[in-house]
């Protein structure tokens, strides 16, 4: 915890000569302002939950997460954490005040991801191309329109994408085993609408009315890309679909046998759309065309895209360094540095877990090994590991920040 003291006192003194009455009058104010930061991760390996204080750097919690593989832990509506049981039919409801499962979410399907709407909680499946609304933490009957059957794109054996709200009744559901985006209206089970991709979507992006989705790209067929949409009326309208394999100029090692992504993410100020690739090339488009403005090298596996001020930091889900450029032009983006964690590559391990935290101007973030998963803080301006902790026996790869600030006043 961190406290912050501020006292003011006045004092004030009248006629105060020899045998004068002294008449003093006084007024003291303290305020003490708490702020308590706690990282919770879902742990794989042990099914636990595990509670973190940034301050202190130390675990401070373990709770367990009454199902099978908590791969995350998701901020969800009011001051709720949703333990997303990956490999169970459930979801754990996590209370931080208390630091409990205070109730559990009985589910038709395995959860994958959840997006939060204004009053509801959208949950896409990781075992079946299906959707569910949750409301006041009860699940609605599954949306789908197809059976499960094996993923042929980059991005593994999960049926779904990431669930997007296109408003507060109508959502898509990325159907990564048909290759698909479906358009639902919340309480109708069947989709109003629905475009086929040249490969799955994992991702989808929006800016001033516009769908952005990262097509995941399927090894040695087709490349990664990305499809520019609009949603109206009950429809998805195609506006622009765009191999990344179609464009010119593109790196001598962007090749068929190993291209696939996953994520993106926009300029904070200008209208540039990011998108990272296994082999560890980040290409950089214009919004408007979609054609390469810039592209520069990162890690392998460059999964996600944190900005700070101007400078762009890269989660290398499959290398050993997180990657630092300086994005303040975006069609030329200048090396600043790599930070190194290992001089080890773990196959077969997500090294660097998929969220990082900014608290004032440190970044945290799991990094794993076969055996161990270890919280780094970093110093952004110095671009430096202040601390660490490390967690033996442990495989974290999801984590929910949550801050709770008290302020007192006195007298």
């Amino acid at each position: 915890m961190r406290y912050i003291f501020y006292i003011l006192s006045t004092f004030l003194f009248l006629g105060c000569g020899p045998g004068d009455h002294m008449d003093e009058s006084m007024d003291d104010s303290t305020v003490i302002i708490t702020v308590n930061d706690t990282l919770y991760y879902g742990d794989i390996i042990n099914n636990d939950v595990i509670g973190l204080d940034l301050k202190l750097m130390q675990q401070v919690q373990t709770i367990n997460s009454n199902g099978e593989y908590p791969y995350e832990i998701a901020s969800a509506l009011q001051d709720e954490l949703y333990v997303l049981n990956r490999k169970d039919y459930v979801i754990g409801v996590l209370e931080p005040v208390n630091n409990t499962i205070s109730k559990e979410i009985t589910l038709s399907f395995y959860p994958r991801s959840i997006k939060i709407n204004l009053t509801d909680i959208l949950l896409t499946s990781a075992n079946e191309p299906a959707a569910m609304v949750i409301t006041s933490d009860v699940a609605s009957t599954s949306y789908t329109d197809s059976s499960y059957k094996d993923p042929i794109s980059y991005g593994g054996s999960n049926a779904t994408g990431h669930p997007v709200w296109v408003n507060n009744s109508e959502f898509l559901l990325l159907d990564r085993t048909e290759n698909t985006m479906e358009l639902y209206t919340k309480g109708s089970y069947l989709p109003t609408d629905k475009l086929t991709t040249k490969s799955s979507v994992h991702h989808v992006l929006a800016k001033n009315g516009i769908f952005y989705g990262i097509m995941e790209g399927e090894q040695n067929v087709v490349s990664p890309g990305i499809v520019k949409f609009s949603v109206s009326n009950g429809q998805i309208n195609l506006i622009t679909e765009r191999l990344l394999s179609d464009l010119p100029n593109l790196p001598s090692d962007f090749l068929p046998a190993t291209w696939g992504a996953h994520h993106g993410a926009f300029h904070p100020t200008k209208d540039y759309i990011y998108i990272g690739s296994a082999e560890g090339n980040v290409f950089v488009l214009d919004l408007q065309n979609l054609d390469i403005a810039d592209t520069f090298k990162a890690g392998k596996g460059i999964g996600h895209f944190t900005f700070y001020n101007n400078m762009l930091i890269t989660t290398n889900h499959y290398d050993t360094f997180k990657s630092f450029h300086d994005a303040s032009d975006p069609t030329n983006h200048l090396f600043i540095k790599n930070l190194y964690f290992s001089d080890q590559i773990y196959e077969g391990i997500t090294m660097q877990s998929h969220t990082t935290h900014i608290v004032d101007n440190k970044l945290y973030f799991m990094f794993n090994t076969d055996h161990d998963s270890t919280l780094y803080k970093i110093d952004l301006d110095r671009l430096s590991i202040d601390q660490t902790i490390t967690l033996s026996n442990r495989y974290c790869l999801m984590g929910s920040l949550v801050s709770e600030h008290t302020t007192s006043t006195g007298m």
